[in-house]
C-alpha cells in the first residue's frame, strides 16, 4: 500500500533551490486513522517516514530501500483534519551509485512536525 495515493494524497511537488517540496492533503477517513488512536486520531511516525520514501522514489524516478533512518525529531504530532495540507521540504539530496542522502523537513503554516535525515539504498537488502 503506498501512503501517497490514499492516507495522505499529493496536491503538488515542486523543485526548489534545495530539493523540492510536496505538499499532501491529509485523508481522515484512511483506516490507518481509525486505530491510531480511536477517537483522537494523529499521524503515525512511521507513516510520515514512508511517505517521505514514496516522494522522494517518485522525485527521482526509482525504486529505493530505506536503510537508515539518521536521526528524526518529531516535534508536533500530525492530528488529520479535512483538508489539512503538510509540506514536505526535501534538502540536501546526495546520491551516489548505491545510496541517496537527504534531509526532510514535515511542517505547515502553524508547525513544524519533523525534521528527519533519511539514507536510502537503490537495491533491496
Amino acid at each position: 500500500m503506498r501512503l501517497t495515493e490514499g492516507f495522505f494524497i499529493v496536491e503538488t511537488t515542486n523543485d526548489t533551490e534545495n530539493g523540492f517540496e510536496a505538499v499532501l492533503r491529509t485523508n481522515p477517513e484512511h483506516p490507518i486513522y481509525k486505530a491510531h488512536f480511536p477517537g483522537n486520531p494523529i499521524t503515525p511516525g512511521v507513516c510520515i517516514i514512508q511517505a517521505a520514501g514514496e516522494l522522494l522514489e517518485n522525485q527521482l524516478g526509482r525504486k529505493l530501500y530505506l536503510k537508515t533512518v539518521k536521526n528524526v525529531k518529531f516535534l508536533s504530532v500530525i492530528i488529520p483534519e479535512e483538508g489539512k495540507k503538510i509540506k514536505y521540504s526535501f534538502s540536501n539530496i546526495i546520491e551516489d551509485d548505491s545510496i541517496v542522502k537527504t534531509q526532510v523537513l514535515v511542517s505547515d503554516d502553524a508547525a513544524v512536525y519533523a525534521k528527519i535525515s533519511l539514507i536510502f539504498s537503490n537495491v533491496r537488502l
